[in-house]
């Protein structure tokens, strides 16, 4: 198979296949996405896996959005392991995602899974639709967009879940500043029922925010839940709810 190139009006990106694995860059060469061609539902990226983890805390999800799709990570493993879910995966770059699928990358659209083409923030401000879970995977070059830090933003956001529904946020910030400005808010937005962890290795910090209090849930139920889930998978979950337990003060939020 032989490495690519996608030029488009949002990005620049190189793929380079690397035996079963095919690795996408920007065009400064940070890596993007990476994608297991034999197991494409496996997360490869580990921010990703601290992403996902966010459904340890709430009920199964029926309906998620998606912002960001790059070349479908997450895609596959939602369809994989929530095949009932109705899955809105929204991107702005069209001839992107049109490639990828031509590719054989990313699935066709069916009767659960429906691509939009738009800009997240547009999208946002006029959506009419509610979700279980928005995950949150968008960048303006190597860093969060600054629209997304914003409280109106994020209050909207939250305004589009269910009463049981829950937001993760993959982040790239560089200012202290605004992170602590943003968590304040979110803090705010969500009642305390939030959760932040870095990733182990890499800049990326992951945010959560659950609309409701979980109910009966202590950290033995969060570790057999996390075992379970683990093998099935093949996200070391215990790790991450280490990172987590480690991170966040016992009693002050969701856990």
């Amino acid at each position: 198979m032989k490495n690519f190139n996608i030029s488009t009006t949002y990005n620049k990106i190189s793929a380079e296949y690397h035996e079963n694995r095919l690795e996408l860059r920007s065009g400064n060469n940070a890596l993007q996405s990476v994608i297991d061609l034999d197991r494409p539902s496996r997360l490869v990226m580990k921010n990703l896996c601290y992403l996902i983890a966010v459904l340890l805390f709430i009920p199964p999800p029926r309906r998620i959005l998606m912002l960001g799709t790059a070349a479908g990570s997450l895609l596959h493993f939602l369809r994989q392991h929530y095949p009932k879910c109705e899955i809105t995966a929204l991107d702005i770059d069209l001839e992107m995602i049109e490639e990828f699928k031509s590719r054989g990358l990313l699935p066709a659209a069916d009767a659960r899974l429906s691509y939009v083409f738009d800009d997240a923030s547009h999208y946002i401000e006029h959506c009419q639709q509610r979700y279980d879970l928005i995950l949150v995977d968008i960048f303006d070059g190597n860093q969060s967009p600054g629209w997304l830090l914003q409280k109106p933003v994020n209050h909207r956001l939250n305004q589009l879940l269910e009463d049981q529904g829950a937001i993760a946020c993959n982040l790239l910030i560089e200012s202290e500043h605004l992170f602590n400005r943003y968590y304040r808010d979110m803090r705010l937005i969500y009642k305390q029922q939030t959760l932040c962890v870095a990733v182990e290795g890499l800049e990326n910090t992951i945010v959560y925010g659950l609309k409701q209090k979980p109910e009966g849930r202590d950290m033995n139920s969060y570790m057999e839940l996390a075992l379970q889930r683990s093998q099935a998978e093949e996200i070391d979950y215990m790790e991450i709810l280490a990172a987590i337990y480690t991170t966040n003060p016992q009693g002050s939020g969701v856990i």
